[in-house]
């Protein structure tokens, strides 16, 4: 039988039979090899013999994808690709870990290098470093990267969000046309209801919610903004919302998600102390928690903000975005070069929270410390939604401080009579710094909130006259 007529590789369970060869290939090729057993395994067979076969380990809290193994005179046909995918689509969590001295073979299926590992693979890799094997390093591929809202999906999520919120301007600057030699076109999210563009995935979650989801209520985490957004969608719809916030957030914030009819729960001095709250009270109380950053919902409504952008200036050239955890950045990267492939997307952290940054920079989930008073970039740790997103799709990405985007406060204040938060001037600040690279171009700079204190905007107006 020749291979054009060959019969198509059959994936099934691995039976008890087949497990001494597995376990001796297993142990042949050091692969691991601890705690193996029959049903772990998928083989993949032609004329019912195996050609290939792979594992999901599991961990008493978590599970690691591992034991990939391609017959030598089999290698070099995508039969270890065939298996991965299968490994992927049947692993029981979104998060798929992989533990490997081959990182390059699975970067080409999608995986991304991690330093943000559950305790007991972090336990595993310094277990068989040097040990068993050198090189080793976790890896992680998400599932929901696979859920991203397409095209269609951020058109049915305009038609839903337009019954509860008005389209925001995007209006060009004469003065910051002139200032920076360009077309600058101000998007003006701090007009939303809540005073930022994440009202738009609040209401569009809260909008999509099943009848069960509705009955049980919604828990999120956050500085300030995806919980005002939250808070928002949930009492258009009479959602019980919960939002866990670090100690010391913004009262303003606090304030309007309480308005809201929101229960605050203050957990933890950042972000991420509350975000571990509130997944563990969502699950307590079988409610459904609402990541910030992993819910496709969310992405849907926020790229809304990105089609009205091309709506109203087809031609842009730049789009500049503020980067927190990264559901903006995303969405741009979806819709406006889905629209008008030749516009360039820019990103901007804070140097005071430069997570997202150096994990796009490196291609390497990592965590950075968090010390910056723009509560909506307040990210400590990167999500491999985002940064695979942005290492495929984002043109550039850079870091401003505390002093720029104060500077870039006044400037809007001074320039459009519009009030930004630290986060929402970050845009500005950027835009700045890029110069020459924007000289003549049309450029749209997203003026992400407008969610300032009144003692915030002293202290800023303080500092400035003191510079």
């Amino acid at each position: 039988m020749s291979i054009e007529t060959a019969p198509e590789p059959l994936i099934v369970p691995a039976a008890p039979d087949d497990f001494p060869f597995i376990r001796d290939t297993v142990l042949r090729l050091r692969l691991d090899a601890e705690d193996l057993r029959p049903q772990q395994f998928i083989t993949l067979r032609r004329d019912g013999s195996i050609i290939a076969f792979g594992r999901i380990k599991p961990y008493r809290h978590t599970y690691e994808l591992g034991c990939v193994a391609v017959l030598e005179e089999e290698r070099g046909r995508g039969w270890g690709r065939l298996i991965v995918r299968e490994l992927i689509r049947r692993f029981p969590q979104d998060e798929v870990y992989v533990t490997t001295d081959l990182p390059q073979y699975f970067e080409r299926l999608g995986f991304l290098r991690t330093e943000i590992l559950p305790p007991e693979l972090e336990a595993k890799v310094q277990r068989v470093e040097g040990v068993v094997r050198t090189g080793v390093v976790g890896m992680v591929y998400d599932r929901r990267i696979e859920r991203l809202p397409t095209l269609a999906g951020v058109y049915r999520a305009k038609h839903v969000i337009e019954r509860y919120l008005r389209r925001t301007p995007l209006l060009r600057n004469p003065y910051l046309s002139h200032l920076l030699g360009c077309d600058a076109y101000l998007k003006l999210e701090n007009l939303q209801p809540i005073g930022a563009f994440k009202v738009r995935g609040g209401v569009y979650l809260a909008a999509t919610l099943s009848e069960e989801e509705r009955a049980q209520g919604i828990v999120g985490a956050s500085t300030g903004n995806h919980g005002q957004s939250l808070a928002y969608g949930a009492n258009l719809f009479g959602v019980r919302c919960v939002i866990a916030m670090p100690r010391k957030s913004n009262p303003l914030k606090v304030e309007s998600m309480r308005a809201l009819e929101a229960e605050v729960e203050f957990h933890g001095s950042n972000f991420e102390k509350a975000r571990t709250w509130a997944e563990g009270f969502a699950q307590r109380q079988g409610m459904r928690y609402v990541h910030h950053i992993n819910t496709p919902e969310l992405v849907a409504g926020v790229a809304t903000m990105s089609l009205e952008i091309i709506e109203d200036l087809p031609d842009v050239d730049v789009i500049i975005t503020p980067i927190g955890g990264g559901s903006g950045g995303v969405s741009h990267c979806l819709v406006a070069k889905a629209l008008r492939p030749a516009v360039q997307v820019i990103g901007v952290q804070t140097e005071g929270a430069p997570a997202v940054f150096r994990s796009w920079k490196e291609r390497r989930l990592q965590r950075a410390p968090i010390d910056t008073a723009a509560e909506g970039l307040a990210t400590g740790q990167a999500y491999y939604v985002p940064i695979k997103t942005f290492i495929d799709r984002l043109d550039d990405m850079l870091l401003v401080s505390e002093e720029e985007m104060r500077q870039a406060i006044v400037l809007l204040l001074r320039s459009a009579h519009q009030l930004a938060e630290q986060a929402g001037a970050a845009a500005t600040a950027a835009a700045l710094k890029l110069g020459e690279r924007i000289r003549g171009k049309k450029v749209a700079i997203i003026l992400s909130g407008g969610n300032l204190t009144i003692d915030g905007l002293r202290r800023v107006l303080r500092e400035q006259r003191q510079t």
